[in-house]
């Protein structure tokens, strides 16, 4: 009887050791937020379409390329100012994450060591 419990303990630990792991988000435990559908959005301007042969000049390419250089200056500092904020926050789920692996692997090993016994 012993033996088929510390088994049935065995397989559920096995089958979540790769939880952290995981690729799909779980639901949100109790007391963390929920994922916002109001995330930040870039004010960057476009430079829009890239002037036509026809109608540029060195004047227009040179405009477009001034304005195309802003656009994409902005949107760089944009996201890395996004990933700074986030930075702790993926700190934190790392940690939770190796936390959660390190409490499985004692606990797989403490079944293990049992069941030699």
């Amino acid at each position: 009887m012993r033996f088929n419990v510390l088994f049935a303990l065995l397989a559920l630990s096995a089958g979540t050791t790769a939880f952290a792991q995981s690729t799909t988000a779980p639901a949100p435990a109790t007391g963390a937020a929920a994922p916002s559908g109001d995330l930040p959005k870039h004010s960057c301007q476009s430079p829009g379409p890239f002037p036509s042969e026809a109608t540029s000049t060195d004047r227009t390419l040179s405009q477009y390329s001034k304005q195309y250089k802003e656009y994409t200056d902005c949107l760089r500092k944009f996201a890395l100012d996004q990933q700074k904020l986030a930075e702790p926050h993926m700190k934190a789920a790392n940690e939770a994450a190796n936390e959660y692996n390190t409490a499985v692997k004692a606990y797989n090993d403490e079944i293990e060591k049992r069941k030699k016994d």
